[in-house]
């Protein structure tokens, strides 16, 4: 199972109907037409651009997280946004092995801090023996 993130930008002129209509039809269809699992919404809201686009300075963000096992998913979901007027610009990037990643750094960080308090704790003991001679 891959695990992707695709982030949309949509002009902050649209009517909040509009805005809610297209959240919902590219969650609608990662579900249903693209075979997404485990799609989670999160709404960022109005951010500023780093650079203008339409001549709009800000937009409204709008992040998709989401498993999917399709191979035509991300190739399928991005023709649709790029038809989508509403969608200024879109971005989707592949994390399962981002996350893979942090799993190993975090597991090897909590092993070096299990061994330093280990080695503390046997200081520490080592210490109080030689004060009672």
């Amino acid at each position: 199972m891959k695990h992707y993130e695709t982030t949309i930008i949509a002009p902050p002129n649209l009517s909040e109907a509009d805005l809610e209509s297209l959240v919902l039809g590219v969650e609608k269809d990662l579900n249903e037409r693209f075979d997404g699992r485990e799609v989670v919404v999160n709404r960022w809201g109005k951010r500023p651009l780093a650079y203008p686009i339409r001549r709009f300075n800000e937009g409204y963000y709008v992040l998709y997280e989401f498993d999917s096992e399709a191979e035509t998913c991300i190739s399928g979901l991005e023709g649709r946004l790029r038809l989508n007027e509403n969608v200024m610009r879109f971005l989707t990037v592949r994390r399962d092995e981002e996350l893979k990643t942090e799993a190993k750094m975090k597991a090897r960080a909590a092993k070096k801090k299990k061994q330093a308090e280990e080695e503390d704790s046997g200081r520490s003991s080592s210490y109080s023996d030689d004060d009672d001679e």
